[in-house]
């Protein structure tokens, strides 16, 4: 009897261990005090490149800005981890290549965008399994 109500505790001690959260940091998430250094119209590129590091991301089109992109994830055992924090740091250059602004962007600035379950059509013709099969008997030339 002694021994049962020692196992039993045994386990549940392993089992409420193995359903603790992890915690997961992602990303690249600069340095708040080499962040708070860089000012508009002072720093050029090669300066932040050597202050923060290279960017997570840089933007494609209009002027050039480079993303620091960093969060903080949640997951309890098997279940989908829980975004916890996301803060994306922005830094946008002028013409010449200096800093023209520094902006931060919070997981609460963000929109939730619903994906749409339309399918695109396409043209053309579904091929059925016999079609498949034998579509291609006789269309190979001998050489």
């Amino acid at each position: 009897m002694k021994y049962q109500a020692m196992l039993l505790g045994l386990s549940a001690a392993v089992l409420a261990a193995s359903c603790s959260p992890v915690i997961n940091n992602r990303g690249n998430e600069p340095n708040p005090v080499l962040l708070a250094q860089i000012e508009p119209g002072v720093q050029s590129k090669e300066d932040v490149m050597r202050m923060l590091g290279s960017p997570s991301s840089q933007a494609m089109f209009e002027e050039e800005t480079w993303f620091y992109i960093s969060g903080k994830q949640e997951q309890v055992a098997f279940f989908a981890p829980e975004e916890l924090e996301r803060e994306v740091v922005a830094i946008s250059f002028d013409a010449e290549g200096k800093v023209k602004e520094v902006r931060k962007i919070t997981k609460e600035d963000g929109l939730d965008i619903s994906m749409s379950s339309k399918e695109t059509p396409t043209s053309g013709h579904t091929f059925g399994v016999l079609e498949q099969m034998f579509g291609n008997v006789g269309r190979f030339e001998s050489k």
